[in-house]
């Protein structure tokens, strides 16, 4: 989220036309912004990486106390699908589609809960994860600069936003819908399973 504040106020700030000395500054300033912003993001998406994974992992393992032998997949798949070139665009939605399966309550003959949370949620992640490399770009190499010599003899600069650019922000604004739909699919089927061991 922090990453669209910064690109928000870059683009607030660019048609502006700046002279070189003002524009040495704020060029500093927002590189050094950009790179902070950049770190946290690549950290926080690897432990939120981490903590999927295992999430995942976890609600495998359980699903099978509740169809023992009856799941696709061996449980370590949960892990290893997501990292599978090609195949990790279908086979985490089979293991999802089969721990959802699993875990739905009882007494529902061979009916499962509704799932259009999980075909919504593996429909936002899709598009994410397609677009996943212009997220890890650092979007400042996405502006363009121009410049121009006035009548005063001083050399001026001007950010300019590029399509690549106007793409990134728009992927990183899209995440934010993603992840909240994320939340409810983790809390639904976490739900779902505790129920099912309580119960």
């Amino acid at each position: 989220m922090s990453t669209v504040v910064h690109q928000f106020d870059i683009a607030d700030d660019a048609g502006r036309w700046r002279s070189v000395e003002t524009y040495g500054d704020l060029h500093e300033s927002d590189e050094l912004i950009s790179t902070i912003t950049w770190v946290a993001q690549i950290v926080s998406g690897l432990a939120l990486t981490a903590c999927w994974v295992l999430w995942f992992f976890r609600v495998r393992v359980v699903a099978e106390q509740f169809a023992p032998g009856r799941l696709r997949y061996r449980p370590s798949m949960a892990v290893y699908a997501w990292f599978i070139p090609i195949a990790g665009l279908w086979l985490p939605k089979q293991i999802a589609d089969d721990v959802w399966h699993a875990s739905s309550p009882p007494g529902r003959g061979r009916a499962t809960a509704p799932a259009g949370l999980l075909h919504t949620w593996w429909a936002m992640w899709l598009v994410t994860f397609l677009t996943w490399p212009l997220f890890w770009i650092d979007w400042t190499t996405l502006l363009a600069t121009q410049y121009e010599r006035r009548e005063d003899n001083d050399l001026y600069r001007i950010y300019e936003f590029t399509p690549a650019g106007w793409a990134s922000l728009a992927l990183h604004m899209a995440v934010v819908p993603t992840a909240i739909v994320t939340a409810r699919f983790v809390r639904r089927l976490s739900a779902m399973q505790a129920a099912r061991l309580n119960g």
